[in-house]
């Protein structure tokens, strides 16, 4: 037996399938991950999923984007977004306004501040990546992404649905 069956045995009385192998390799994957980046971007004072947050808002800058947007951009729920919005807002690294077509709805952008702290982080990042995808050639690194992507693509939610 290979160091890598050992590794993902799931002997138990449940059906070893293809899918259930690919959920726990990609479940176990983003645990590894998490226990590598949590540390990183604590020492901006950021969560993982408030890096990402803060990398979108980046991305979509001069766009209007609305909590359920950032919601779905990150397949987290929309209670979750506004808990994440609400501490990043009270570091003052992002800022909420109301549509005032839409009182209900809240737009949210990046400040200045919340730029700043990404390029400080960014300073960091390529190394800390390397570090975390050791083990990995960037062929394999590369047909990862895409195979993450190409499932990631399949379950991609009409723009209208709620998160």
């Amino acid at each position: 037996m290979s160091k890598e069956s050992k590794t993902w045995d799931l002997a138990d009385e449940f059906p070893d399938t293809p899918a259930r192998r690919a959920v726990v390799s990609v479940v176990r994957g983003f645990g590894a991950i998490a226990r590598r980046m949590s540390p990183h971007y604590a020492r901006f004072g950021l969560t993982p999923p408030q890096f990402q947050m803060l990398t979108v808002l980046n991305r979509l800058s001069g766009e209007q984007v609305t909590q359920r947007r950032l919601g779905r951009e990150l397949y987290v729920s929309f209670p979750n977004v506004t808990v994440m919005l609400s501490r990043l807002e009270q570091a003052n690294l992002i800022e909420r306004k109301i549509n005032v077509v839409d009182r209900r709805e809240r737009f949210v952008s990046i400040t200045r501040k919340g730029r700043s702290l990404l390029r400080k982080v960014w300073k960091e990042q390529p190394a800390q990546l390397e570090c975390v995808m050791t083990g990995l050639d960037d062929s394999e690194r590369r047909q990862l992404a895409r195979l993450m992507n190409k499932m990631l693509a399949s379950h991609t939610r009409p723009s209208n649905e709620e998160v």
